[in-house]
């Protein structure tokens, strides 16, 4: 299976097949939800005989333009996220850029000028409390209407509900926000991951003997400051390392700025200057100061062979 074929622009579209089967979403986080929904559209599309799948997407995050002051922290970047849904089993992938200008336009006019003008697609799936348009004034019943009347199937996927509330996004952030890692793993299908660039340090670590590559993060939903049990990916085909991050102030050497540090376990390549991708799987402890460096590198000996042990389970 190949990756999807990835689209940007407005009017990129018309430069599509026509009579795909169809998603729509931002898919921030590419959760169970989420795949719930492609999967569907793979099948259907599958179904049917010379039609393809797609998912139509947006960049930015609509709410970033919408609300820019109270916007939450993506799950993911942008490059992440279309990486995640390029392998998912879909021909193509169409990223429409979300502006003020788009934002205003009406459900009818999306549906009409959109779905049906430039796509001239054959289904849309899309999940049970579905919203879209101007102010979210769009729903199934308008879909369904406008689809009727131009030979587009509407189809609807129930959500994916988990310990009684539906599996969202929003409800993955409080969760990490909190700490909470193994219940966003299980909302997420996998653990959640940070993404960043290995850039020069202050060498602290080396010269203790633990060296740590410090990562550069790219703007995303992040845990409480701490220590964790990780895996590192360099690249997006380097196999995963285990390892240990500490993740807040380094308050023993004076409070700073928060860093993201991870210690490789033994490992003895360079990392510098190289995109990487952090999996978040225990939480260990969290951020204090000591007394002196010597307890310091006492303490994160302790947790390295306590990451040992929890992560030579998911060798």
């Amino acid at each position: 299976m190949g990756q999807a074929r990835l689209v940007t622009g407005a009017s990129a579209g018309r430069r599509l097949p026509a009579r795909a089967v169809v998603t729509i979403g931002v898919f921030d986080g590419v959760h169970v939800a989420h795949r719930q929904l492609i999967r569907a559209v793979v099948r259907l599309a599958r179904r049917r005989r010379r039609v393809t799948s797609g998912i139509i997407t947006f960049h930015p995050d609509p709410q970033r333009v919408l609300h820019p002051a109270r916007v939450s922290p993506a799950l993911m970047p942008i490059e992440e996220r279309l990486a995640r849904l390029r392998l998912l089993g879909v021909d193509w992938i169409w990223v429409i850029p979300f502006t003020c200008a788009f934002a205003r336009v009406r459900a009818e006019r999306f549906v009409r000028r959109v779905l049906i003008g430039q796509l001239r697609a054959g289904a849309v799936v899309v999940g049970d409390g579905f919203l879209f348009g101007k102010d979210r004034e769009g729903d199934l019943r308008i879909l369904r209407r406008l689809g009727a009347s131009a030979g587009m199937q509407v189809v609807s996927v129930a959500s994916i509900r988990r310990h009684g509330q539906p599996v969202s996004s929003s409800r993955i952030r409080r969760l990490i926000a909190e700490g909470l890692l193994a219940q966003a793993a299980q909302l997420l299908g996998r653990p959640h991951a940070l993404v960043g660039t290995v850039v020069r340090g202050t060498g602290r670590g080396r010269r203790f003997g633990i060296p740590t590559a410090n990562i550069r993060l790219l703007p995303q939903a992040l845990p409480p400051q701490g220590v964790y049990a990780v895996r590192l990916r360099a690249g997006s085909s380097g196999r995963w390392r285990p390892a240990v991050m500490n993740f807040g102030m380094r308050p023993t050497f004076g409070a700073g700025p928060v860093v993201c540090e991870v210690h490789v376990l033994g490992f003895r390549g360079r990392l510098l200057g190289r995109r990487v991708v952090v999996s978040l799987l225990k939480r260990l402890r969290g951020e204090r100061y000591f007394a002196s460096p010597a307890a310091l590198i006492a303490q994160v000996h302790r947790d390295i062979s306590r990451a040992r042990r929890l992560l030579s389970y998911y060798s």
